[in-house]
């Protein structure tokens, strides 16, 4: 008995595994070991460390940005930063890919940048409006980078900063590693998933009533 109801665990746990479905929407990027990376706000140990800034700071930056990732080379003075959030207009167009390319280059007055210096350029068969500005601090002459994309409902902003009036390659061969994945395609696969997950539950759901019958006859005749 003890051993069929072993397979009846097994199954169920089985049966619940298979049915399981995740939404939401996600993201994967690419920049080598030397760089300090932090995922999350509660492991930004080695981003402070290397900013030479308390851990508190940098977590709560990370909070209030809505950051998914930020990542700092060994000298400090490139980075990359992505948040992902939902807001009125990400809602309201669902995937950058309904827009037109004027409408994406007006989309990016909505985030404070001035239009004109914005264009638009495709990664990984997706839709960016990408803006440049040369800026200036203490520091010397630096540019910031930004990449804007709408999926899944969400703005996602991949911010980036490099020394010089320009940016640089290493942005550009990072950025060109970013692909995100929208709800969309979670349940296309989900559904293709679905053709050979129900026939296989229905098999299962068999298995477990003769086991269920079996026990119970012997339990009945004991």
């Amino acid at each position: 008995m003890f051993k069929k109801l072993s397979v009846l665990f097994v199954l169920a746990v089985l049966l619940c595994f298979l049915c399981g479905f995740k939404g939401g929407s996600g993201f994967t990027i690419e920049v080598n070991n030397s760089y300090a990376v932090a995922t999350k706000a509660s492991e930004v140990d080695t981003v402070a460390k290397r900013l030479s800034l308390e851990e508190t700071e940098v977590a709560s930056y990370f909070k209030q940005n809505a950051l998914k990732f930020i990542a700092v080379s060994e000298d400090t003075k490139t980075q990359i930063r992505i948040s992902r959030f939902a807001d009125n207009f990400s809602s309201d167009v669902y995937d950058a890919q309904n827009l037109t390319d004027e409408q994406l280059s007006e989309m990016v007055s909505l985030y404070g940048a001035d239009s004109q210096s914005a264009n638009i350029v495709e990664n990984n068969g997706r839709k960016y409006a990408k803006i440049t500005d040369v800026l200036e601090d203490s520091g010397g002459v630096y540019t910031s980078t930004q990449y804007i994309t709408v999926a899944g409902g969400r703005t996602h902003v991949i911010s980036c900063y490099n020394p010089g009036d320009f940016t640089s390659q290493e942005i550009e061969d990072i950025f060109s590693t970013f692909s995100v994945r929208d709800m969309t395609e979670r349940i296309n696969s989900y559904e293709n998933r679905s053709k050979w997950i129900i026939p296989l539950i229905v098999i299962m759901c068999g298995v477990v009533g003769i086991t269920v019958v079996g026990i119970c006859k012997k339990l009945y005749i004991k």
